[in-house]
């Protein structure tokens, strides 16, 4: 068996049901990284590129890493940049390999893409995918995804309940060969991807030293380093439901979103993690209660997305709300993405942002609710905002709660933020507002 891995969000070593799935006749594995200018280039609704200022670097430091350790253990990545139906096939004809394997995904998008990938390689190449991005394996959930309550309280507690987490699964200690005779692409630099995919951006990954994000780059090794010394070492766990609402600092949260979102962190691994705190620290703290539920909300919007399909992205409401009536003024937006609408406590949020790829919960709720409800604006073009600049970004946890803000997720209710009341209860001093004000 030769096997091509698609690699996608998944970029780590760690619990990796792919990498544990390769049998010991495995003769040859090529590991290919695809930069997909319909994925990662310009959104349909504001232009800018997916990929943006902050993300792009992290995933580069992200690959870095993941290459250093495939070259560890006798492999390697290949790098490829445009199509993956077309790029993917045209590699397994030149080097007669015998089958696909690669993660499943759950947005829209994504899961149009697997399918052509499928339709490109016909039936004499078999695809073959693997649920290596959710903490519940969907297959060991009791119901479809089609079957999905369109409430997360009623998941939470009638589905995900009663669903076993899988323990994450061991490192491999050695990979199958590249094929033979195969050298792979060496990692692109930040300024070959952007111009492959069209745009032209500046994507320096540059410290600030107001930054709430721990001083760590991208990557699994990065990755594991953060949770240890989150869980473990400083066990700030015990206090996070105390502190996950404030806004400044790198300890408030775990801020492990980042490794996460790109697959350098398994759900798992952390679950795990909180398992082996409690042993000690016993099973009723209401901080590691509180992970656990973010968890199971990640999971949740993946499923949602995958059920709904398309319409996860549509203005229209996945209950057949109708979206509040929208002003489209481009004037009023670009206030609002350059932290100028006059709204002090909005203001910092967005400037925080821009500056690092990072804003708190907190921060992301209000600045949606700001833009949507006291703007008059579509929700769409902040969630395509918030893709460009997050070094987080998710679609379906991004999507999901601008979809949930904006009153077209599976909440019928008003979902309108005081935000200045929101300003006084967590940010009370207005030290926030002057961390991230002191230059305007």
């Amino acid at each position: 068996m030769k096997v091509l891995y698609w690699l996608r969000n998944d970029l780590r070593l760690h619990d990796n049901e792919i990498l544990t799935a390769l049998p010991a006749s495995a003769e040859a594995l090529l590991p290919v990284y695809c930069f997909d200018p319909a994925a990662l280039g310009a959104d349909r609704y504001l232009g800018l590129p997916r990929l943006g200022p902050h993300r792009l670097p992290f995933l580069l430091e992200s690959l870095a890493d993941l290459q250093r350790q495939y070259s560890t253990l006798g492999s390697g990545i290949h790098f490829v940049f445009g199509n993956p139906a077309i790029e993917l096939p045209r590699l397994v004809r030149e080097l007669s390999l015998s089958a696909v394997w690669t993660s499943a995904e759950h947005p829209h998008e994504e899961t149009t893409a697997e399918t052509e990938l499928v339709a490109a390689l016909g039936r004499s190449v078999p695809v073959r995918f693997f649920e290596t991005l959710s903490l519940l394996h969907p297959h060991d959930l009791p119901i479809s995804v089609q079957q999905l309550p369109l409430s997360f309280s009623k998941f939470r507690f009638d589905v995900a309940a009663g669903t076993q987490v899988r323990p994450p699964l061991s490192t491999p200690r050695q990979l199958p060969p590249l094929p033979a005779g195969v050298t792979p692409a060496p990692l692109p630099s930040a300024a070959a991807v952007t111009e492959a995919l069209g745009q032209s951006m500046a994507a320096e990954r540059r410290r600030d030293s107001r930054s709430a994000l721990p001083a760590l780059g991208g990557g699994e090794t990065a990755a594991l380093a953060r949770l240890h010394d989150y869980i473990v070492d400083r066990r700030l766990i015990a206090r996070y439901n105390d502190t996950r609402n404030e806004m400044l600092g790198e300890a408030f949260s775990t801020k492990f979103s980042p490794w996460l979102a790109n697959g350098s962190l398994s759900a798992r691994q952390i679950w795990a993690a909180i398992n082996d705190y409690e042993a000690v620290a016993g099973p009723n703290g209401k901080g590691s209660q509180q992970l656990r539920m973010e968890l199971v909300w990640r999971d949740y919007f993946r499923l949602l997305a995958r059920r709904a399909g398309a319409g996860f992205f549509r203005l229209a409401g996945l209950r057949g709300q109708l979206p509040k009536a929208i002003n489209p003024d481009r004037a009023a937006f670009e206030s609002w993405t350059q932290g100028r609408t006059g709204n002090g406590f909005v203001d910092a949020n967005m400037r925080e942002l821009a500056a690092t790829g990072f804003m708190s919960n907190r921060g992301r709720q209000n600045a949606a609710s700001y833009l949507i409800h006291d703007l008059g604006q579509d929700w769409r073009w902040g969630a395509a905002w918030f893709e460009h600049q997050l070094i987080d970004h998710d679609p379906a946890s991004n999507w999901g709660n601008w979809k949930y803000i904006a009153g077209t997720g599976t909440d019928v209710r008003d979902t309108a933020f005081d935000v200045a009341q929101q300003a006084r209860r967590y940010d009370p001093k207005g030290r926030y507002v002057r961390t991230w004000m002191r230059e305007a």
